[in-house]
């Protein structure tokens, strides 16, 4: 059945069996590893997911066990072994390398995803922040599930006729109805990559550290080992560690601004504002196979489901690089909101347009207030994100507000939105598609 998960794989590695490829990935983790010389005492799990299988659900690690069934760690199906030197991270994640391809860890919800940190690359070291701080441990497991590739992932067009679908339900035995919403495409993505006839299959790869390899914390030798994973975490948490001062810098903003805005307003310029700086994730169109085998998932919309008009476009979460000139544009829809805060809204929200000239105008006075200097910020992302990025707004409604620009207009800065993966550009846009009223681009500053 088309809703059967291809199967996974576990196995016990060497630092020998895998060197090579971490060292093609990150050079500087391997060359750490070398000079440690770890003996056979130290080994890996290396485990390969297919796509869209989740490797935690609510922060509980699933595993290959010797059938390929993704089970639970806590299932007794998987070797004694490999649960009690894999359970450490309170039976989450434990340290991972990434291998192959991507990962997302997310936060699900009802009608979206917030995700952590977008897609996890190759050569990514993560999961080290509970076990190198044995005594006072302040990370909790928490709820977040995480998949392998994309999770936060739709198509752009809408792929909501009945008949058609019908005709891929038939055609790769899928058991998802028509979909009701963009959360609902992944279902269908999975399905198809799970199916026999899928012609490219597609699997993520990752390395776990078993528990052996952090009962050194006090030898000297292991010293720049341990030294790498904080050196991470602690750029990693660089947001996180002066978000009390960005927090009241906003609310100095909001001091002198005219009407005190919603909530939602507020969180959504935050949100903005923290893209702006590579500090959250976005979305954008696919421009390779990292996160997902959708170089087919387009072949099949093309050809069986036979989409017209519009390519099969695929978004995936992004990151905007704030100081690549030639970074690519990322994208944030009102319709597909990524803000990872939740406070009600004081009132009820007009429309969205309503709402984008709203967060357009808040926009410009956070520009204004931090271009200015007035909050001695020189030197840190906040007072530089204006000067590195641009935000466009768009919408497709006849009645634009001043500073909006037509939806219609999105492919001529950003070819990518037009262009599959087997390297054509097709014409057609689909500018009345609901991800596109009401969204925000974030675009590099040409110097």
């Amino acid at each position: 059945m088309g809703n059967k998960q291809r199967p996974g794989r576990l196995e016990k590695v060497l630092w020998k069996d895998v060197r090579q490829e971490v060292h093609a990935l990150n050079p500087t983790f391997a060359k750490i590893i070398d000079d440690l010389d770890p003996g056979n005492d130290h080994w890996f799990a290396r485990v390969s997911y297919p796509y869209g299988s989740l490797v935690m659900q609510r922060a509980l690690l699933n595993l290959p066990n010797k059938q390929g069934e993704l089970v639970p760690i806590t299932d007794l199906s998987i070797d004694s072994e490999i649960r009690e030197a894999l359970s450490y991270n309170l039976n989450s994640n434990p340290v991972s390398f990434v291998l192959k391809n991507t990962f997302e860890i997310y936060l699900p919800l009802k009608d979206r995803t917030v995700s952590l940190a977008g897609l996890i690359q190759p050569g990514t070291v993560f999961g080290a922040w509970r076990i190198l701080n044995p005594h006072k441990p302040e990370q909790p497991a928490f709820i977040w599930d995480m998949s392998a590739g994309a999770r936060s992932v739709f198509m752009l067009p809408k792929i909501t006729e009945a008949k058609k679908h019908l005709r891929l339900k038939k055609a790769y035995d899928l058991n998802v109805g028509v979909p009701r919403s963009l959360m609902d495409h992944w279902e269908i993505f999975r399905q198809l990559s799970s199916h026999p006839r899928f012609q490219e299959p597609w699997e993520a790869e990752i390395l776990y550290f078993p528990l052996q390899w952090f009962k050194h914390l006090d030898d000297p030798k292991w010293k720049s080992f341990y030294y790498y994973f904080h050196d991470s975490a602690w750029g990693a948490t660089e947001l996180w560690r002066n978000q009390f001062i960005w927090d009241l810098v906003f609310s100095l903003i909001l001091q002198d601004y005219e009407i005190r805005p919603n909530a939602y307003i507020m969180d959504t310029v935050k949100y903005l504002l923290f893209m702006g700086v590579s500090a959250f994730s976005g979305l954008a169109p696919a421009r390779n196979e990292l996160a997902g085998p959708f170089k087919e998932i387009q072949r099949i919309y093309m050809e069986d489901y036979d989409i017209r008009n519009y390519p099969p476009i695929i978004m995936q979460p992004e990151i905007f690089k704030i100081r690549d000139p030639n970074a690519s544009p990322v994208y944030y829809s009102l319709q597909f909101p990524n803000a990872s805060e939740f406070k009600p809204s004081s009132r009820v929200r007009a429309s969205s347009i309503s709402d984008l000239h709203e967060i357009r105008s808040l926009m410009i006075r956070c520009e204004q207030d931090l271009l200015s200097g007035k909050f001695n910020l020189s030197g840190t992302s906040l007072q530089q994100v204006f000067q590195h990025t641009h935000y466009d707004y768009f919408h497709n409604g006849v009645d634009l507000h001043a500073g909006m620009r037509n939806s219609a207009e999105m492919p001529k800065d950003d070819a990518m939105l037009l262009t599959t993966l087997d390297g054509k550009v097709h014409e057609g846009f689909p500018d009345a598609n609901s991800f596109v009223k009401g969204c925000i681009r974030l675009f590099p500053v040409k110097k």
